[in-house]
């Protein structure tokens, strides 16, 4: 759609020295180069869970480079594109978590890149800076919780991190776009959000979203062009030239890789394969467990919907109670006299509110509701630019470009919580479903302060230094954080180019203090297999040590990974004990896994955490070797490997080698 770019804001209408400008682009990219690289050594190999979540993608990319099939072989709940994707890493550059490290670092590169030109287009040189330091510090390297998995380099499912880099792709195309209509920038939109469409749900919603904006701005902008005439013949062609172009780029992806997975498994397959995303949200499966399941609801927040709500109305008000007096404010003493009652009033204001934010910052597990406080300021501000922008466009005004490119950024950054609206686990996921909204709010309150109207331009600098300030606090505090997790990560897991570390021995979970880590768990598996079972050809470690498998290079005859509550209630343990008697593995190991984030106690508790599994287990298997007393798993132990009975199969009712205790 042919717009021209916005009227520059009177301060901003002085050139700069070419030299100043030079010096400045010089100091910004080489002050992030460093800040990157800094948070990388700081960081190294410290990214990743040793046992939950992040080895899933490691034991389908090795299984996919051996020649299996997804979602026959191996189930994944996402799309097929990272695993394939690293699957060919692995097969080019060898088997090992360095592989998958170095690809994560290149994606991350390019979605700072990407980060680095949505915002040069919609703001100035400091607001883009901004963004990029709180990209890199929050959510590329950011660990807030005794988890890790949150981060760019080991998330805890790739399909996170490719599709954020699909829906930044295509933001940058459709801002190119706007500002020089060309069919380029469509096909590569196209592209973007076929990445988008295979991998994750929310990176397509809020690309869906995106596109929406664009395309019904564009509608009408072109239907208005002349208001006193509309032209919607026109309208509707323009849309069919837009949709043909995007239609282009997006078969470039989805069309190769229907073709490979034909090949493979026939037309039916890769039907699923490559629409297994809107497949897995649209399925009556899906929707019968959400219904029925207590534990899948409390997981996705339909358990209580309101009250998740208003945790996010009532922290989003404060955070724009903030914003509005230090706006209010600002604009009050750039209209009153040096030193006047009202331009010392304001200031104390201004310090007020400062004082207020540092101690919300400081203030116990604040930072998580920090991040939800994004959420409602972030929806109201995106609804408000969309429909202004359509207005506009419906007008007929050609000067909106700045405009529409907030709209469809700010839509797209909404959209990216809208499952955060129902859930409260944002410090969790929230490192690839909060950046857009979060840098949008940063570009909002620096990099917007010169287009507010009846402010005058000293106010503008004040404005911005103030915010400029607050930001680079709250980066400081959570990058503190994160260093201090990184540095406490001592212990060594793994050998060779599996090598990374983890906590030491001694870690607490639920109140309960615990003399091993999941890191001593995962070497103590390891190290039982190799010794007491070494010629076993599959294995299965229950609830969630599918890590033991690719340390091992050990399939599992199960296509399932992991057994905590919500994988069951979702798979059903009767379907898990289906295959499990059909296909019994020659090793399983039991291991200790706590629940408390699902509200069980452990693995095997009840008939909902797996207990028929644990019975069939230890009602024809022995034990070899265990590691560890402990209470809180069905066994006893921390750790158990398990071999066949090599004596027959006990009768029914009769006491199995050893005791399953009693659920408490």
């Amino acid at each position: 759609m042919e717009a021209s770019a916005p009227k520059p804001a009177a301060e901003d209408q002085v050139p700069l020295p070419r030299w100043v400008g030079w010096l400045l682009g010089v100091a910004e990219g080489l002050s992030i180069a460093g800040l990157f690289v800094f948070m990388l050594s700081r960081s190294w190999l410290k990214w990743m869970d040793p046992l939950i979540d992040f080895p899933k993608d490691l034991y389908m990319a090795w299984r996919v480079s051996q020649g299996d099939m997804l979602y026959r072989d191996v189930t994944t709940w996402y799309g097929p594109l990272p695993q394939l994707t690293e699957g060919a890493g692995f097969h080019v550059f060898g088997v090992g978590i360095d592989t998958i490290v170095w690809m994560n670092i290149v994606l991350t590169v390019g979605v700072l890149l990407l980060v680095w030109a949505i915002f040069g287009e919609l703001g100035n040189r400091l607001s883009r800076w901004l963004c990029l330091v709180v990209f890199i510090v929050v959510f590329a390297f950011g660990h807030f919780t005794s988890i890790a998995n949150y981060n760019f380099i080991a998330p805890y499912v790739a399909q996170s991190t490719y599709g954020f880099a699909g829906l930044v792709l295509l933001l940058w195309a459709l801002l190119r776009q706007i500002k020089s209509p060309r069919p380029f920038w469509l096909v590569l939109a196209g592209f973007g959000l076929a990445v988008a469409y295979v991998d994750k749900p929310e990176p397509l919603l809020a690309s869906l979203g995106a596109l929406v904006v664009y395309v019904g701005a564009g509608f009408l902008g072109t239907a208005r062009k002349d208001p006193s005439a509309a032209n919607w013949r026109g309208a509707c062609a323009w849309v069919g030239r837009t949709a043909a172009w995007g239609f282009l780029g997006f078969l470039s992806l989805w069309l190769p890789l229907f073709i490979y997975f034909a090949c493979r498994g026939g037309f039916a397959y890769a039907l699923l394969a490559v629409d297994y995303v809107p497949h897995t949200v649209l399925n009556a499966r899906f929707q019968d467990v959400i219904e029925h399941s207590v534990l899948m609801q409390r997981f996705f927040g339909f358990d209580e919907p309101w009250p998740h709500f208003m945790n996010h109305l009532e922290a989003g008000g404060v955070l724009l109670l903030i914003v509005g007096v230090m706006l209010g404010a600002s604009w009050v003493w750039s209209r009153a006299s040096r030193f006047s009652p009202e331009w010392c009033f304001s200031l104390l204001v201004m310090l007020a509110t400062a004082g207020v934010g540092g101690w919300l910052g400081n203030h116990t597990d604040y930072w998580m509701d920090v991040g939800t406080a994004f959420v409602f300021p972030v929806i109201l501000v995106a609804a408000m630019a969309a429909g202004w922008a359509w207005w506009d466009a419906w007008r007929g005004r050609t000067d909106t470009a700045h405009l529409q490119s907030m709209a469809v950024v700010g839509t797209a950054s909404a959209l990216m919580m809208a499952r955060m609206v129902l859930h409260g686990r944002i410090y969790q996921f929230g490192f690839f479903m909060m950046p857009l909204a979060v840098l949008f709010v940063v570009h909002l309150v620096v990099g917007e302060v010169h287009r507010l109207p009846s402010v005058r331009p000293r106010a503008h600098w004040l404005m911005s230094a103030i915010f400029t300030a607050l930001v680079l606090y709250g980066v400081t505090a959570l990058g503190n954080i994160s260093l201090k997790v990184y540095a406490s990560k001592t212990a060594s897991v793994g050998e060779g180019r599996d090598q990374f570390f983890t906590f030491p021995t001694r870690i607490t979970a639920d109140h309960r203090t615990i003399d091993l880590s999941t890191g001593s768990l995962l070497n103590m598996m390891i190290h039982f297999y190799r010794v007491k079972t070494p010629n076993a050809k599959t294995l299965v470690a229950f609830p969630e040590g599918i890590a033991a498998n690719y340390h091992l290079r050990v399939r599992s005859p199960l296509a399932e990974m992991e057994f905590h509550p919500v994988a069951l209630g979702y798979v059903g343990v009767d379907h898990v004990l289906d295959e499990l008697k059909a296909n019994p593995p020659d090793a399983v190991i039991l291991h200790y896994r706590t629940y408390a984030e699902f509200h069980e106690s452990f693995f095997g508790s009840n008939a909902a955490t797996g207990r028929p599994i644990i019975l069939w287990v230890v009602g024809n298997y022995e034990r070899v070797a265990k590691g560890g007393q402990t209470k809180y798993t069905a066994t006893g132990t921390l750790v158990d490997l398990l071999r066949p009975m090599s004596k027959p199969q006990p009768k029914p009712g009769a006491q199995p080698l050893y005791e399953v205790p009693p659920v408490e």
